[in-house]
């Protein structure tokens, strides 16, 4: 999926030290190919729900450590699995854009493809050990969640379903890190499914396609070359702006709409506080679309992300408090 923050270089000999991995290869290497810098999308969804589930006095701290660890893992293996396929299917190459902007592994050669793939199972097969506790614990709508995102995580890249190829990207990034991994969560921590974690998830989930979006329109041209489809190649550059904006606009104007509705509380409005650098992101890319458009706008993500959280546990702070 789209990196959610500026990427971390590898040191110039590839090496940390003396622990080593699969195949030799340092344990370093093998924890940037998982692009740890993306996970902060997931703590921010899963905690989300946390905050939630905190809210209804449904909380518990050790499930909702567990949902974190297996997601994190979800979200490495999904990375990877990503990786696997851009290179297997040539969209990632030597000197495309993702060999710029970012550490690639998997691209330079440092790890083998076969102890690549070996790896990403692995992470899969620590998901799948997770997934079966709670399914113990919570009975079995949670396999049919975990189908959803296994199918969604597997087929992003994967043939013959490929919807990062199919200009479907963004909306499986919107409903995996929106309604099914926040709602799901919610479902992990407290073991009710709640329409309400559904319609919370909504401006979380948008935000996290607009990373996906933002990268797609700074790529345009070369994505053109490697005849990948994306929104961006389908709407053009100058349109793709302008739906980047409007679901900007869409992202504060929902969480407005959520409050009036009481899912979330009036302190959630402090993300609003993100309108300015928001407006800056759409004015200088109209001018011209940066290397750095998809970090920026991650990192719009998880400061709204965390205001947002914030809000609500200061909500449920004077509420406990009796203010």
């Amino acid at each position: 999926m789209a990196d959610c923050c500026l990427p971390h270089r590898l040191d110039r000999d590839g090496d940390s030290g003396p622990a080593v991995g699969v195949s030799g290869m340092s344990l370093k290497i093998w924890f940037i190919a998982t692009r740890p810098w993306s996970f902060v999308m997931t703590f921010v969804s899963v905690s989300l729900a946390a905050v939630l589930a905190l809210k209804y006095d449904s909380f518990n701290a050790p499930l909702y450590l567990l949902t974190l660890a297996g997601l994190i893992l979800f979200h490495a293996a999904t990375n990877m699995l990503n990786d696997y396929y851009d290179v297997k299917n040539t969209v990632d190459r030597v000197g495309a854009p993702t060999a710029r902007y970012r550490p690639h592994p998997l691209l330079t050669g440092t790890i083998g493809g076969r102890d690549f793939l070996i790896v990403t199972v692995m992470l899969y097969g620590l998901v799948i050990l997770i997934v079966s506790y709670f399914t113990l614990i919570r009975g079995p709508l949670i396999l049919l969640l975990t189908a959803l995102g296994l199918f969604a995580s597997v087929f992003y890249t994967a043939s013959p379903v490929a919807f990062k190829y199919k200009a479907l990207g963004e909306p499986v990034v919107f409903l995996v890190w929106g309604p099914l991994m926040v709602s799901g969560s919610y479902y992990t921590i407290t073991g009710i499914f709640s329409i309400e974690a559904m319609l919370a998830s909504i401006p979380i989930g948008i935000l996290v396609l607009l990373v996906l979006l933002a990268n797609n329109i700074r790529d345009i041209e070369y994505d053109r070359l490697v005849v990948k489809a994306t929104i961006a190649i389908l709407l053009g550059a100058k349109r793709s702006l302008t739906l980047y904006a409007a679901l900007l606009a869409v992202t504060y104007a929902s969480t407005i709409v959520l409050v009036i509705l009481h899912v979330f509380s009036v302190y959630s409005l402090a993300a609003l506080f993100t309108v300015p650098i928001a407006a800056g992101l759409v004015r200088r890319f109209s001018v011209k679309v940066p290397d750095t458009a998809d970090p920026e706008t991650a990192r719009l993500a998880l400061l709204f992300g965390l205001l947002l959280l914030a809000g609500e546990l200061i909500s449920i702070s004077l509420g406990f408090w009796g203010a």
